[in-house]
């Protein structure tokens, strides 16, 4: 079983102010290269479906067998991006769970704050997180596969 791990250790007083704001400047960077790293995610993921897709292209005339291969594997590529998606999200969601958590002892909550101001993400007038669109680019790729599967075996 698992301990629970404090956010705090032993330091003397002088010093928790400034340790802790280089601790908190330190974490909202590394908050910030997650996001860099699911922005070159996806980035890769694109690139490869579209070689994929162009792939397919290529065999025009013996399409049958390889648009079932090419297709099972962007099926199977779109899956891993759509999890990879996932994981992001869930690791930027605790990062933004601590970072306003440290923002508490801080003087301004300014992460806290703006997203009170942006209603949590729940108004689609006031903020329209971007995973909310990121997450369906797999899914149309997905059904894009499907697709070229189905119309390949049906002799379209």
């Amino acid at each position: 079983m698992s301990e629970k791990v404090e956010l705090h250790n032993a330091i003397s007083d002088a010093d928790i102010e400034k340790t802790m704001f280089e601790q908190y400047k330190m974490y909202v960077e590394l908050t910030d290269r997650i996001s860099q790293r699911r922005i070159a995610t996806n980035n890769f993921y694109i690139a490869a479906n579209v070689a994929l897709l162009t792939i397919a292209s290529w065999f025009k005339e013996n399409f049958g067998f390889y648009v079932l291969l090419i297709s099972g594997i962007g099926i199977i590529m779109a899956l891993l991006w759509f999890f990879s998606i996932r994981s992001h999200r869930q690791l930027n969601k605790g990062k933004f769970e601590v970072i306003r958590e440290v923002e508490r002892k801080l003087p301004l909550n300014l992460f806290a704050y703006e997203w009170s101001i942006l209603k949590e993400g729940r108004s689609f007038k006031t903020y329209w997180s971007f995973s909310h669109v990121e997450k369906y680019i797999p899914i149309i790729f997905s059904i894009l596969y499907l697709a070229l599967s189905i119309m390949e075996t049906i002799g379209c």
